[in-house]
C-alpha cells in the first residue's frame, strides 16, 4: 500500500494556502516492508500531493481526536479528494470521533494500537472502490484527452510540446485554483533531471503563445510572488 502520514500533535492553527508538497520516507511500527509510507510536511499541501500521487490512505495523527483532523479532512473532501483518511489519536472519545467521522474522515483509532488491527483497518479502507479521475477535462474552449495525449481549442489540436502539455493538463485539472511555482515544478518536470531557474516561466509563455494562436488570450493568469491560476479560457473572435 502507499500510505501519507501527516504529524498533526504539533499543530498550532488550522492549516493554511498549499506550499510545496515536502516528502519524506517514514517507517512506522504499523507499516509493512511491502508499504511506502510518506510523511507530508505541510498538511496543507496533503490535498494536492493526493491528487497527484493517489495514496491508498492518509493517517493523520493527533494528540485528540476532532481537532485539527477535521480541517484537513474537510479540506480534503471540500477539494473533491475521496482518499480514505484514518485518524490515529492519542486520546478519543464518542463525542470527538464523531465530529472526526463526520468532518470527512473513514477511520478513528486511540493510540497505541496493535499493529494487527491498524493494517487490517488500513487493508480495509484500501479495498474501497477508487475514484479515479478522469481522463479528459475541459475548461471552457480547451480540452486535454489524456489518454489521447491530445489538447484541442474548439475541437481543434494544439501543437504543444511535452513540458507544455503536461503544464496544460496540470492547470486545467485545478482550473480556477492558484497553482505555485514548487507546485507545477514538481508535477510538470522530473525532479531527476536538471533544469533552469526560468524553465517554468518559458514554459507559460510558450503554452500562452500556443493558446494565442487558437485565439485564447488571458487565461492563464500571473499571481505575482505566489505562481499561475487558470481561468476559464474562451476564444477571442477572429480578426
Amino acid at each position: 500500500m502507499r500510505i501519507f502520514t501527516v504529524d498533526l500533535r504539533s499543530a498550532t492553527q488550522p492549516p493554511g494556502p498549499a506550499g510545496a508538497v515536502q516528502t519524506r520516507t517514514v517507517d512506522p511500527d504499523w507499516a509493512d516492508a511491502a508499504d511506502s509510507v510518506q510523511r507530508i510536511s505541510l498538511p496543507s499541501a496533503l490535498p494536492w500531493a493526493c491528487v497527484d500521487h493517489q495514496p491508498d490512505a492518509v493517517v493523520l495523527t493527533v494528540e485528540a481526536a476532532g481537532t485539527y483532523d477535521t480541517v484537513v479532512a474537510q479540506a480534503l473532501r471540500t477539494d473533491g479528494i475521496h482518499t480514505p483518511v484514518m485518524v490515529l489519536a492519542q486520546h478519543t472519545d464518542p463525542h470527538s470521533t464523531a465530529k472526526a467521522l463526520e468532518a470527512g474522515t473513514d477511520d478513528v483509532l486511540e493510540a497505541p494500537v496493535s499493529v494487527v488491527e491498524m493494517r487490517a483497518r488500513l487493508r480495509a479502507l484500501s479495498r474501497r472502490p477508487a475514484t479515479w479521475e478522469p481522463d479528459e477535462f475541459t475548461h471552457g474552449a480547451v480540452t486535454v484527452d489524456l489518454l489521447g495525449h491530445r489538447a484541442l481549442v474548439d475541437g481543434q489540436d494544439l501543437d504543444l510540446t511535452p513540458v507544455q502539455f503536461r503544464l496544460l493538463a496540470v492547470l486545467l485539472r485545478n482550473a480556477g485554483r492558484t497553482l505555485t511555482r514548487d507546485q507545477l515544478r514538481e508535477s510538470v518536470w522530473d525532479p531527476a533531471e536538471e533544469w533552469g531557474s526560468n524553465v517554468l516561466e518559458q514554459a507559460v509563455s510558450g503554452l500562452r503563445t500556443k493558446l494565442a494562436e487558437h485565439r485564447v488570450r488571458d487565461c492563464l493568469k500571473t499571481v505575482r510572488g505566489v505562481g499561475y491560476r487558470m481561468e476559464s479560457p474562451h476564444p477571442f473572435p477572429a480578426e
